[in-house]
């Protein structure tokens, strides 16, 4: 069920040996993140920020069933220039009991020497507060990850990647989950999605005075078919 064929595109599903291009592309789209320039110590620390994301990476599951990495291909360059991973969610119990605390000792100690500490329990815990969508006890798609090669965007792939996880959705009367970063709300909010939780951080409690740091909001941010 991939997007409509295209002669400048082709999309595939990504495997492991597309790795080091995945990495890119996730390491890429988030240095434009506000947050990240106080999160990762020594910014931008960009060994330690691919370790991160390569981490990521290599933790998901490619060969399970209810997970899917669709990427899409230059035709002229062979390049992976975008991808969506995404993941269809059974429904949960007693969700809430079962979830840890993210800002006890145990994770205390557990952080890595390249994250500051308190930025990051901080993270963890919007993190934690915005995966309570609603959407516990339903069957339902969460849109992992998304990225997109700064020089091919506007182009409609992201839009096209979106449109393929929806239709997948739509065949299984299932709605579609994602947390949305500042920069991608209004791309979200374009293709449907609705805001149900945000959570919202003061980043100027962590940065230097005057440094024009400020509020960043997190957002869970639902699609119904």
């Amino acid at each position: 069920m991939a997007p409509t064929p295209s002669p400048l595109y082709t999309f595939r599903q990504v495997e492991r040996s597309d790795l080091d291009a995945l990495e890119e592309l996730l390491f890429t789209s988030k240095l434009s993140l506000t947050i990240n320039r106080l999160l990762f110590k020594d910014w931008p620390n960009e060994a330690a920020q691919r370790r991160n994301y390569r981490a990521a990476l290599e933790n998901q599951d490619f060969e399970s069933d209810d997970r899917e990495r669709l990427g899409v291909i230059d035709n002229a360059s062979g390049k992976l220039i975008g991808f969506i991973a995404l993941c269809r969610r059974q429904p949960e119990l007693h969700t809430q009991a079962a979830s840890p605390s993210v800002d006890g000792p145990e994770k205390q100690m557990n952080i890595p020497d390249h994250f500051n500490p308190e930025v990051y329990n901080a993270v963890m815990n919007a993190v934690r507060e915005l995966s309570f969508t609603g959407l516990e006890t339903r069957e339902h798609y969460e849109v992992v990850y998304i990225a997109v090669d700064h020089a091919f965007r506007r182009r409609g792939i992201g839009r096209d990647l979106v449109r393929h996880v929806f239709a997948k959705a739509k065949a299984a009367g299932v709605p579609v989950a994602v947390s949305s970063e500042p920069q991608a709300y209004a791309f979200f909010t374009e293709m449907g999605f609705e805001e149900t939780k945000s959570v919202e951080m003061d980043l100027a409690q962590w940065a230097p005075s005057y440094s024009g740091f400020g509020a960043f909001r997190l957002r869970s941010m639902i699609w119904n078919p």
